[in-house]
């Protein structure tokens, strides 16, 4: 079965919250470093004045704005307070946002706190930055002649780390709570979203190549090198329950719905190794009420899962996969009834579960940076294998099972044409002649409509017992592909 390392690897958010510093830190100093960093990342950060005490130092009227362009933020007063651990505390006021948006729109952006700080300490490569907040608030509000939007988002019990290495940074950021609230208007869009999540723990890790400033990277070729030479990111997020809205007015597809979600994980991994993508969601549950329909129409998953994986630079065969579940699918009698009112279809839980994986050689970066630069690649990727470990469907009282190998010949890929696949594939149909029979029934086909796919079942389908039919799929050498036993290519 395919699975990512990425939900192993970044185990790092106990590691990021607990550190200290390693020696004793001025105002100054962080006020420098803080200075150092704003203008790396473009931006330039100045104080009105700056009142030194006894290891304090208090800055009125902090600005922060690009360099070179309009709006920026303000900061009425920021105090850094140097503490007994070598470290240096940052206390600031709400963050007020002046946006600059283009001619005939307006735009705001607040940030509102309680019990915000930001504590400094000594890391190997630099300064690193934690944040701890009671709550934290942004606001933000922009419009124009035909649109609106507005968005809240809140957080609560409130922590977070930024830790500088030597050839990398990590970040941790944990909450007790997430809320937000979307309002969106426009033309051909009228919604409202509201969302409601326990427990949300954040965390990433970002590789550096040696010598690389992070912030130097600019256009699409000084990533590609980058990553060329080690750049990778590492990412895992984790929430627990959640609940919301959604209400949809628009004119195409409006809808209204509530939904409900078990704990679920993210993690994702970017570098010149592999680029993997893994989600997995428990006990989803949502009720829906479409336009036109009477009734509430109650829609439950027991599990969500999706994983995906590749090389993404190799100059050997590397493994991919691509994993996915949907586990105990339940629509509601409601949607059924409308579509169904007989019964005339089973009422299962749908159920799906594919896992697929095999070798490849690719080169991802050479395709990006061709396609970007209009070129020809170096290499095109080849397709070494294919191992189906498992392909389910189920529903409506009909299931597909089935499983295979298959190896590939590339040797015409050069030349424009495919890889050609050897081996064989075993298929199982459970239940097919009477979903038939039953769509029949309700109308959504017609014995005509129902013709093709009988001939097909009939022409590639082996009887194995009472509406159970088998296929053998095999690949063979010269491109011939047969059916159980049957040339069909």
């Amino acid at each position: 079965m395919f699975q990512s390392k990425v939900l192993k690897v970044v185990p790092v958010m106990a590691l990021l919250l607990s550190g200290t510093a390693a020696q004793a830190l001025t105002a100054d100093q962080v006020w420098a470093d803080w200075q150092a960093l704003a203008m790396g990342a473009g931006v330039k950060i100045s104080a009105a004045t700056e009142v030194k005490g006894d290891g304090e130092l208090t800055l009125n009227g902090v600005t922060l704005a690009p360099q070179g362009g309009k709006g920026g933020a303000t900061i009425s007063e920021v105090m850094l307070v140097e503490e007994d651990d070598g470290s240096v505390t940052i206390y600031p006021e709400d963050i007020k946002v002046e946006v600059s948006p283009p001619e005939g729109r307006t735009g705001k952006l607040d940030i509102v706190h309680e019990g915000l700080g930001l504590s400094v300490h000594e890391d190997e490569g630099g300064l690193g930055y934690g944040a701890f907040a009671d709550s934290l608030s942004v606001m933000v509000q922009a419009s124009g002649p035909d649109d609106a939007l507005d968005l809240k988002v809140d957080l609560t019990g409130l922590a977070g780390r930024y830790t500088r290495e030597k050839l990398g940074m990590l970040l941790g950021v944990a909450a007790d709570r997430l809320t937000y609230d979307i309002a969106n208007k426009g033309a051909f869009v009228d919604n409202k979203q509201t969302s409601d999540t326990t427990g949300l723990d954040l965390a990433a890790e970002v590789t550096l190549p040696e010598g690389l400033d992070l912030m130097s990277l600019q256009g699409p070729q000084a990533f590609f090198e980058a990553a060329r030479n080690g750049l990778g990111v590492l990412v895992e997020v984790k929430q627990g329950a959640s609940n919301g809205t959604v209400e949809d007015a628009s004119p195409f597809m409006p809808l209204n719905m509530r939904f409900t979600s078990g704990p679920a994980v993210t993690g994702i991994e970017m570098s010149k190794d592999a680029f993997a993508v893994d989600t997995q969601v428990t006990t989803v549950a949502a009720t829906l009420l479409p336009p036109m329909v009477p009734a509430e129409i109650p829609v439950s998953m027991d599990e969500m899962m999706i994983g995906f994986g590749m090389p993404v630079v190799t100059a050997e065969p590397g493994d991919y996969g691509l994993a996915m579940k949907l586990g105990n699918l339940v629509i509601g009698e409601g949607a059924w009834a409308m579509l169904d009112p007989g019964a005339t279809l089973a009422r299962d839980p749908v159920n799906l579960d594919v896992d697929v994986s095999g070798k490849v050689k690719v080169d991802l970066i050479d395709l990006m940076e061709s396609s970007e630069n209009g070129t020809q690649p170096k290499s095109l990727p080849e397709l070494i294998s294919l191992d189906v470990t498992m392909l389910g469907l189920s529903l409506a009282g009909a299931a597909l099972s089935g499983s295979g190998a298959f190896t590939f010949d590339n040797s015409l890929v050069a030349a424009g044409g495919p890889p050609m696949p050897l081996g064989a594939a075993d298929l199982r149909l459970e239940g097919g002649n009477k979903l038939i029979d039953g769509l029949i029934a309700i109308g959504i086909l017609t014995d005509q409509d129902a013709m093709g796919a009988r001939m097909m079942m009939a022409m590639f389908g082996k009887p194995e017992g009472e509406d159970v039919l088998t296929s053998k799929v095999e690949a063979k050498e010269g491109g011939a592909i047969f059916v159980n036993g049957q040339r069909i290519q």
